[in-house]
């Protein structure tokens, strides 16, 4: 009778365990499936938030250099929707990490290579690839 009790306890064991790797691998299908209604990887998803982290106050949500912080700055920081797409990632993920005066330019933007690591520097650069592609806005004529 133990000995049947015992198999029992196992065979239950064994299922409520082989339940629970199947729910952790459902429960990830349901946040990929969520990235791909809004047209973004994961990579790109983590730039987006560390975008609205790091860079947003200056840059804007958007990338169009009107953060709430940018009326302080001189010079204005760039409309991504003009520059993104004249360099390539390599320039990009070197301003991330190392800031903007490490190729010339303003020092107002700061190196971030000390806080984020080199996947959060490869999203952030992932994010940028989504806003140089992203389609101008459409105004609206009266």
């Amino acid at each position: 009778m133990r000995t049947k009790i015992a198999i029992a306890l196992i065979v239950a064991a064994t299922a409520a365990a082989a339940c629970r790797r199947t729910e952790r691998a459902a429960a990830a299908e349901p946040v990929d499936a969520f990235f791909a209604q809004q047209g973004l990887t994961r990579s790109q998803a983590w730039g987006r938030h560390l975008f609205a982290l790091h860079c947003a106050v200056c840059h804007g949500a958007k990338g169009h250099g009107d953060g709430k912080n940018a009326y302080t700055l001189d010079p204005l920081p760039p409309d991504f929707s003009a520059t993104l797409h004249t360099h390539p990632p390599a320039y990009w993920h070197q301003i991330i990490t190392d800031g903007s005066v490490s190729v010339g330019r303003s020092p107002l933007c700061p190196p971030h290579g000390r806080i984020l690591d080199a996947d959060d520097v490869d999203g952030l650069v992932a994010y940028l690839d989504v806003l140089a592609k992203a389609p101008e806005p459409q105004r609206h004529r009266r």
